[in-house]
């Protein structure tokens, strides 16, 4: 019995240095729960993917890129927020094949409009001076399938001055994260013979993110 409580105890305690790691304080002057609206005036929010498959190499990006998280500089860990994209923007350098894209064989943008990723978990967090490395674990959701993930990410933040607001009012967040996802995972199954060959099974994300706490 008492070696059953010392294991419990370990756990407890095992939990709660997890815990207090998560929440090392970014060192800025900003205090308080805050939220971050993603802002094209702070900088371009995309993302950006490629497709490498044995016939072809694909690359492209997506910018009509939405949404906001809270952050609270103290504690990173309880970020949590929703970021969107919309399938109609994405790009990959030839108009034919963006056409297919977004065709009801592969994303079909018209019965599935969006790609969205919803945070439920901050897990990691290192933080140096006012910039901080972590894992967002989340709601993947693309194609009408929706997936559980996890996404290192960076991010910086920028306490409001002079120079900030030459780009926009408030406190600055920047973030950047890369993942992968595998196509079958969200049942894009695409033309016949093409995934594998012409298109990649598995797609490599980077998301650049840039937002303000002004609303």
């Amino acid at each position: 019995m008492r070696a059953q409580r010392l294991f419990i105890l370990a756990g407890i305690i095992a939990i709660g240095a997890t815990i207090a790691a998560d929440a090392q304080p970014l060192k800025v002057a900003a205090r308080g729960a805050k939220r971050v609206t993603l802002s094209d005036r702070v900088g371009k929010n995309q993302f950006t993917w490629n497709s490498d498959a044995p016939l072809e190499k694909i690359k492209g990006s997506s910018e009509g890129v939405t949404g906001s998280f809270s952050l609270d500089p103290a504690n990173l860990a309880t970020m949590r927020g929703t970021i969107s994209t919309k399938v109609s923007t994405m790009k990959s350098g030839s108009d034919q094949r963006d056409g297919h894209l977004k065709g009801d064989q592969w994303l079909d943008a018209a019965k599935y409009p969006t790609i969205t990723f919803t945070i439920t978990s901050i897990t990691g967090v290192k933080v140096t001076k006012n910039k901080a490395k972590g894992t967002a674990k989340g709601n993947f959701t693309m194609h009408g399938v929706t997936k559980q993930i996890s996404i290192p990410f960076t991010l910086t933040y920028l306490d409001a001055s002079t120079a900030t607001a030459k780009r926009a009012p408030g406190d600055l967040v920047m973030l950047n994260a890369d993942f992968t996802i595998a196509l079958k995972d969200f049942k894009v199954a695409g033309t016949k013979g093409l995934v594998g060959s012409k298109v990649g099974e598995k797609i490599k994300v980077k998301a650049q993110l840039f937002g303000t706490t002004s609303s």
